[in-house]
């Protein structure tokens, strides 16, 4: 999903994704315009989905 111009909006929305996902292993986010309540949102879904190994 790198540069694909995601916001807060969609950081949020893959936040929500990530809570119920146990299958994604790795995730790329680089290059979007994710501000810093996209990434909190993030953040607070990754204590929860501890499946995912790779985050850029």
């Amino acid at each position: 999903l790198a540069e694909n111009l995601i916001s807060n909006k969609g950081a949020k929305a893959i936040a929500r994704s990530l809570m119920v996902n146990r299958t994604l292993a790795a995730l790329d986010l680089r290059s979007n315009s994710i501000g810093p309540k996209g990434a909190k949102a993030l953040a607070d879904a990754l204590k929860i989905n501890q499946g995912l190994v790779s985050l850029k």
